[in-house]
Parts: structure tokens; C-alpha cells; sequence
């Protein structure tokens, strides 16, 4: 009798272990599943500033806007607005409010190999070395430029 109750209680004990398994499992492979899709995503992606810095056409002192065009070199297309890309001018993060993305082709979308031209508002008249900043899906690049 003394077995049995031991044995009950054994089988109890297991499946409650197991049932707290199976669940702490799921949860690491939904983990693993969401983590892999980010880092697909941002392996994925990659842009270019391919703005010339030297030609005095990144930034306007009379609108006090900085003009960068930057080039899809990734393996996947994006979209072709401020949600795309993260700005930063001198440092100071933009709002996507603070700039337009316009794609430079006939196409509507931003697709690998396209070009899209980012208008800033700097909201303030830089000068002497400047930089801006953009950054898409984790990929940064910079581009220093004289104001």
C-alpha cells in the first residue's frame, strides 16, 4: 500500500516537472524564433551615404536643411519614408518629423540598389565640421561634411 501511495505520488511530481518544462521550453525557442528573425532582418539590411560631402550640396545655410542621399545595398527593401531611418545631425537626434525621405527613380519603393534623398531640418545654422547620421534597422552610417 505504502508503494502505491509513493508510486502516486512520484508520477505527480513528475508531470508537474515536465509540465513546467515543456512551457519554459516554448518560451525560449519563441525566444530563439523572435531573436532570429531581428538579426535576419538587420544581416539583411545595409545603406550607403553616397552624398558627396565636398560639393557643398549636403548642407543649405539659407533653409538650414541637411541633404543626404542614401543607397539600399542590402538584400532587401524598405520602406521609403521617415519610419525607415533614424537621423541624427551633430549628435542631436532628429524626430522623423525633422525630415522627409523622398526615393530618387520612378519607383514608389526603396528597393536594393535604389537611392533615396533625406531632407533634415538641422532646426539651427551649423558650422565648420559637421556630421549626420543615419541609421536603418541597426546598420549605421555617417558622413562628416563642412556647414
Amino acid at each position: 500500500m505504502s508503494e502505491l501511495v509513493i508510486f502516486i505520488a512520484a508520477v505527480s511530481v513528475a508531470a508537474g516537472v515536465s509540465g513546467v518544462l515543456v512551457t519554459t521550453v516554448g518560451g525560449v525557442a519563441d525566444s530563439v524564433d523572435e531573436r532570429g528573425a531581428a538579426v535576419s532582418a538587420t544581416i539583411e539590411t545595409d545603406v550607403e551615404i553616397i552624398s558627396d560631402p565636398g560639393s557643398g550640396a549636403v548642407y543649405d545655410d539659407g533653409t538650414e536643411n541637411v541633404t543626404l542621399l542614401v543607397k539600399n545595398t542590402g538584400s532587401r527593401s524598405l520602406p521609403p519614408d521617415a519610419s525607415a531611418a533614424e537621423v541624427l545631425v551633430d549628435g542631436q537626434y532628429r524626430p522623423g518629423s525633422a525630415y522627409t525621405v523622398t526615393v530618387v527613380s520612378d519607383d514608389d519603393e526603396w528597393r536594393p540598389g535604389a537611392v533615396v534623398r533625406v531632407e533634415v531640418d538641422a532646426q539651427s545654422s551649423l558650422t565648420g565640421d559637421s556630421r549626420a547620421t543615419v541609421v536603418v534597422t541597426g546598420n549605421r552610417e555617417t558622413i562628416r561634411f563642412r556647414a
